[in-house]
């Protein structure tokens, strides 16, 4: 009986060890998230349009839009991944502004590298973090963003379909609040926003 317990006692610790990390080698973390703030593809463009019959800038505002992350752990401190980014916006309602029947429609792809610099500390600084449930990292992104046509526009750059390099960095943080699902956010340039929030699966 004594062993049995014994043998228990000692599956248990392996088993608790094994999830001990919010990114351990072998992960698939995969982000959904809504973005906060759109920004061109490089070369950049100004989102605001002069209006000569109204002697002023149109900016075209916020901008919604979606981002999908794809990440693999080689390791608990660098994932390398894909992702993907759509946003878009129409403007219809005044006739006299110079974005009226303006469909902006942009999207992205490309790859990104993540150094979990929480994990690191935790681990190697001995520091005694929550690593479980926390991850804090800095992404670098890669790829390249597209804009796509607005056919009924006025404006004559939004006739055409146009794309760029996007390169960016920020700092990113996930929270897990179940072992598989957490809650996730960035800044800085991210793909194809300044900052972004939503979910976090891990696999």
């Amino acid at each position: 009986m004594q062993r049995i317990i014994k043998i228990a006692i000692i599956v248990f610790l392996s088993t608790q060890s094994i999830n001990m990390f919010a990114v351990e080698k072998g992960d698939f973390h995969v982000n959904l998230t809504t973005n906060l703030g759109h920004h061109s593809f490089i070369p950049t463009y100004q989102l605001k349009h002069y209006n000569a019959a109204k002697s002023k800038f149109e900016k075209l505002g916020f901008i919604p839009g979606v981002t999908f992350n794809m990440d693999f752990a080689a390791s608990p401190y660098f994932s390398i991944g894909g992702w993907f980014t759509f946003s878009g916006k129409q403007f219809t309602k005044d006739s006299s502004s110079v974005l009226f029947d303006l469909k902006y429609r942009s999207f992205g792809i490309g790859v990104r590298g993540v150094f979990h610099l929480y994990q690191l500390i935790s681990e190697k600084g001995n520091a005694k973090l929550d690593a479980d449930k926390f991850d804090v990292y800095l992404p670098l992104a890669i790829g390249g963003g597209f804009r796509l046509k607005s056919k009924e526009s006025s404006l004559p750059e939004y006739k055409k379909f146009k794309g760029g390099a996007i390169v960016g960095a920020g700092i990113g943080m996930t929270y897990y609040f179940v072992e598989h699902i957490g809650a996730n956010l960035e800044a800085g340039y991210c793909e194809g926003s300044y900052a972004k929030i939503g979910l976090a699966f891990k696999f």
